[in-house]
């Protein structure tokens, strides 16, 4: 007690001012979280998964000293500058559900944790995909008659089958959604054409033979429809397709030929 009085009696003697600064704490939640998940930045020529987090900076406590952002519990990097309000995820899958959350830090401390929000990277439509790339196809005969070969498949039948390599090319321009295709290293002319999910059209087909010397068109008819798509070097493609490929001659003096297969693609 007496030491007591001693202190408080130098501090009316000096005229000294004790000030007591209470500590701020820790900031509080930010607040305004948001979230926005893309497949890519029209006009989508190259597919670019994204998930975009914004928010605004705690009502009070401490002034933040940077943002942290949390992804299914696990943060995705040390931390954000305190002058960013937004990051952009671009560890992203299409597809994919994520939930996302926002931590204030400072020198008093880290905030709690925003409520999780769900952003789900959103898939391209089928409809959307270029048929572009080289795919393992399958081939089954389905009809054919007075032909010696069709798709690579010696003197065919109905139910004969066999396995082939084709390599489609897209020939549209890079703001194109869908376009069209053409079939490389056997076509001679004519484009596939998009409609929905179908692809129609018919091209040139290496000439057939019609005797010693005569040769004469062997028109291909393609119709074939996309049952999925993936992305590919930053691009939506038809992953695998199904369909038939007809064609069709006329050799002078024997009777027409054509042969109908049914074809199952994939990459």
């Amino acid at each position: 007690m007496e030491i007591t009085l001693i202190v408080i009696a130098a501090i009316v003697l000096t005229g000294a001012v004790l000030l007591f600064i209470r500590s701020p704490g820790p900031p509080t939640t930010p607040v305004g979280v948001q979230v926005e998940a893309l497949t890519c930045e029209e006009p989508c020529e190259r597919i670019t998964p994204t998930v975009t987090v914004s928010w605004t900076p705690p009502e009070s406590g401490a002034d933040p000293t940077g943002y942290r952002v949390i992804r299914d519990d696990s943060p995705l990097q040390a931390a954000i500058d305190a002058s960013e309000l937004a990051f952009v995820d671009e560890t992203v899958t299409i597809g994919e559900t994520y939930d996302y959350q926002v931590i204030a830090l400072s020198s008093e401390g880290d905030s709690q944790a925003s409520a999780p929000l769900e952003a789900t990277v959103p898939t391209p439509p089928d409809e959307a995909a270029r048929l572009a790339g080289i795919y393992r196809v399958e081939l089954t005969v389905e009809s054919a008659r007075s032909i010696g070969a069709a798709f690579g498949i010696e003197n065919p039948i109905p139910g004969k089958s066999g396995t082939d390599r084709w390599a489609f090319s897209s020939i549209c321009a890079d703001d194109e959604v869908a376009c069209p295709s053409t079939w490389s290293g056997l076509e001679r002319g004519g484009e596939i054409v998009p409609s929905g999910t179908s692809w129609r059209g018919t091209i040139d087909g290496r000439p057939a033979q019609c005797g010693p010397e005569g040769r004469v068109p062997a028109p291909i008819d393609i119709d074939l429809r996309a049952v999925g798509a993936s992305v590919v070097d930053s691009a939506w493609v038809v992953s695998a397709f199904r369909g038939t490929v007809t064609v069709s001659f006329s050799c002078p003096g024997f009777p027409p030929a054509s042969a109908t297969v049914a074809v199952n693609g994939s990459l």
